[in-house]
């Protein structure tokens, strides 16, 4: 079980590649602040809401108003609340945002992003070298960016 943010939702829907989070994980946790976020476009709120259903994503909240204020303060409510729910339930956070990575490190949160989530799938050969790659030149052609030296660092 783990924490999303918004943005690999977003990415990942809006590149067709969504498998690549149930190849890595069983269930994924977003708090109704990354539910608002992600379901903003209608076509990403279909799939968002299919895979609710499905049970592989579970909709729930922190309870520490204190700490989602603390950390809204600094980042976005999306960012905030999936932090403060990590804190609270001391689970690893999915997050490529390089300020709210910053800040979920610092409280001590396990942390990784899509770059170590492909690194991943590929170390275990749950995708291999040619998928890796066409999602990668999915991801390319978005606003999301892979950079020789990471897609290095993916493939090692």
């Amino acid at each position: 079980m783990i924490i999303s943010d918004a943005t690999i939702l977003i990415t990942l829907i809006n590149i067709d590649e969504f498998r690549v989070l149930k190849l890595f994980i069983d269930s994924i946790i977003i708090p109704y602040e990354v539910y608002n976020e992600v379901s903003a476009k209608q076509n990403a709120k279909k799939y968002l809401d299919n895979e609710i259903d499905k049970g592989f994503i579970s909709i729930q909240t922190y309870k520490s108003k204190s700490i989602f204020q603390e950390i809204n303060y600094i980042l976005d409510s999306g960012e905030s609340a999936s932090i403060a729910m990590a804190i609270e339930r001391e689970l690893p956070l999915i997050i490529d945002e390089k300020k709210g990575r910053r800040f979920a490190q610092k409280q001590g949160i396990e942390i990784i992003g899509l770059v170590g989530i492909l690194r991943f799938l590929y170390i275990e050969n749950r995708l291999n070298r040619n998928e890796i790659l066409d999602i990668i030149k999915k991801l390319n052609s978005s606003d999301f960016r892979i950079n020789s030296k990471l897609l290095d660092l993916i493939l090692a």
